[in-house]
């Protein structure tokens, strides 16, 4: 292994909140995935054969008010950016995410509990090196007088 090590959480946690926005309580699950599972939302609440939603970038389907991410089947999870910082935050690559409602409980508004809940389980390493993705050229958004350079 190279490079530093993949990581998931070492034991299942189990959370329970109100969703911000729908005001559904919710029940989280978060299990120890395998090395490049990535960080997977499974719909308890939903047909098995559609229930899975990566968290990824790529599955953003709406960004005004929270973060909602949706698989090709129209199975949507919604508010999932505080849940994701707290992954980012304690270094956990592969996890999968229960949830029984379509919102992800606010819990105290901020990622402090996912972070809380992550350290008192404990985080374990995988013989596998993290993916990363390296820029090799130059890049620019122009957006009127607004610029961003890479």
């Amino acid at each position: 292994m190279q490079g530093s090590p993949q990581k998931t959480i070492k034991n299942s946690i189990q959370l329970e909140g109100v969703g911000l926005h729908n005001g559904v309580n919710a029940k989280l699950n978060l299990k120890p995935a395998e090395a490049n599972t990535g960080i997977i939302f499974l719909r308890t609440d939903v047909d098995s054969s559609k229930n899975l939603i990566e968290g990824s970038y790529k599955n953003v389907s709406s960004a005004i008010l929270c973060t909602k991410i949706q698989n090709s089947f129209g199975v949507s999870v919604s508010t999932v950016e505080h849940i994701m910082a707290a992954f980012y935050i304690e270094g956990i690559d592969n996890a999968i995410v229960e949830i029984d409602a379509p919102e992800i409980p606010i819990m105290d508004g901020s990622s402090f509990d996912f972070v809380e809940a992550i350290r008192s389980a404990g985080v374990q390493e995988q013989n596998y090196s993290k993916k990363f993705i390296k820029v090799l050229k130059k890049f620019e958004i122009k957006d009127g007088p607004k610029r961003i350079s890479i």
